[in-house]
């Protein structure tokens, strides 16, 4: 790798998007040509898994290569531990020049704050143009560079923010050195029907069928809202589709598609009813599942779809070790890049997932659990809880933890083999696994419900979407 060109990356991370929520999936009806495409470029992992789904704690994994405990944010509105290992850091210091857009989320505090220059930006220091948080789609918000005066996107966001990193791109590709650049989107996340109506016309909410799974009868008028919610996150899906198809264009007309290594994926999925369940931070497939497409022509192989199971704490040490970058010794991640460029015996046996927290309007528990390429497997602190055979039962109907199978042989020894992997994951991550309460209680004093209250910044200037005039207090 020392005698090749370092690869650019672009990272496209959104945010609540599911696995399962492509066209080249083939599970829901969603129309992403652009994505179909990237895909058929390169790899798709069909069994990339978010560790911890829920937007702080996946997204400091993913930046740090460090679990929950050992960066800190065990929840949203945490601030990520400084000064240890970063991916972008690990990058600059191999000569990358590192940008971000989008959403961050993991400073702590306000979610209007500006983060300034320095370590709270992990080793993004070549170009920043972030909000903290916020899903205003029409009115968005963002601070760039060392402006400490938000900014104030004039269209639909994922647009703006794609425009910012067409321009980024175009102006990195004409230097000498390699670029690293994170477009961080805010969709598909709620809320879902907030965005230009030629837009959501795209799927009509009657129209919009529902993944299988073992959701409960529900009464028409509930079944509406859902429809209408589902139409409109696949809507948010299709647009960012399209951004994606800029975004490839523009490596292209840069000059730089062939040394690029583009990365699609979330940092978490969305329940979205199934199961009757809502939300993230659960151990189903629909919220720990996450896309991950991967391409870097003639290295990444083309046309793949891998089972094998690969998490988003692997994506810092993978990315470092595929662009010849040193992986701090810190980092808790495993290197999968000969995984990645193709050889399937490098996949992982399993991989960790797990929601710490006790979070009052998350209605099941705290799980620590593993993931295979064949199967799923959780506990709570009460005993095993959830054992899915994933191959055979991809939509997680059948639980095999339930008394009818107490003294069935082969359950109860797959069931037994599966703790021994999660056990090995605990010891391995030093957790003890505790309760949620005494978690909350350790890393959010002052938490209600398992959640810090929102801080608001009370001269932060809110848009006045009607007259275009910007004011203050901000009292949303």
């Amino acid at each position: 790798m020392s005698c090749m060109k370092k690869p650019n990356i672009l990272m496209i991370l959104t945010d609540q998007m599911r696995s399962t929520a492509m066209g080249c999936a083939g599970v829901e009806p969603v129309d992403t040509p652009n994505l179909d495409r990237l895909a058929a470029e390169g790899t798709r992992f069909s069994n990339a898994i978010s560790n911890t789904p829920a937007c702080s704690p996946a997204r400091a994994s993913l930046l740090t290569g460090l679990h929950v405990f050992s960066h800190g944010v065990v929840n949203n509105e945490l601030q990520v531990k400084l000064g240890t290992c970063t991916l972008a850091g690990s990058l600059r210091d191999n000569g990358y020049q590192c940008g971000y857009i989008g959403k961050w989320h993991i400073d702590g505090g306000s979610r209007e704050q500006f983060t300034p220059p320095g370590p709270r930006r992990l080793g993004f220091d070549d170009y920043w143009a972030v909000a903290n948080c916020t899903h205003d789609y029409m009115h968005a918000f963002y601070y760039e560079n060392d402006d400490p005066e938000p900014r104030w996107h004039d269209q639909y966001e994922p647009v703006a923010q794609t425009d910012l990193a067409v321009q980024y791109i175009t102006e990195k590709a004409v230097g000498d050195d390699p670029f690293f650049l994170v477009l961080s989107v805010g969709t598909p996340h709620d809320p879902y029907r907030e965005m230009p109506e030629e837009l959501l016309k795209k799927y009509n909410p009657e129209d919009v069928g529902f993944m299988s799974s073992n959701s409960r009868y529900v009464p028409a008028e509930i079944r509406r809202a859902k429809q209408e919610m589902l139409a409109g996150y696949y809507a948010h899906i299709s647009a960012l589709d399209s951004q994606v198809g800029r975004l490839l264009a523009t490596l292209k007309e840069a000059g730089v598609e062939e040394n690029t290594l583009v990365v699609f994926t979330s940092d978490h999925g969305d329940m979205l009813g199934n199961h009757g369940e809502w939300f993230k931070s659960q151990p189903w497939r629909e919220s720990v599942g996450i896309p991950l497409l991967m391409k870097w022509p003639g290295h990444i192989p083309a046309g793949r779809v891998s089972r094998g199971p690969i998490s988003i704490i692997e994506m810092m040490p993978t990315l470092l070790a595929l662009t010849g970058t040193e992986i701090p010794e810190e980092a808790e991640g495993d290197d999968l890049s000969a995984f990645v460029l193709g050889d399937e015996s490098a996949a992982p046996d399993s991989v960790f997932i797990n929601f710490v927290s006790n979070v009052g309007i998350i209605p099941s528990p705290p799980f620590r659990g593993v993931v295979t390429a064949t199967h799923t497997y959780a506990a709570t602190t009460e005993g095993p809880w959830l054992l899915y055979d994933d191959r055979n039962d991809p939509a997680q109907k059948n639980n095999l933890i339930t008394w009818s199978n107490h003294d069935n042989g082969d359950v109860v020894q797959l069931q037994q083999t599966m703790q021994k992997k999660l056990d090995a994951w605990l010891a391995r991550t030093n957790d003890s696994f505790e309760d949620g309460d005494t978690v909350n209680d350790l890393y959010q004093p002052g938490h209600v419900q398992g959640v810090l209250p929102l801080v608001r910044d009370p001269d932060f200037p809110y848009d006045d979407s009607e007259s275009g005039a910007v004011s203050a207090p901000f009292s949303k």
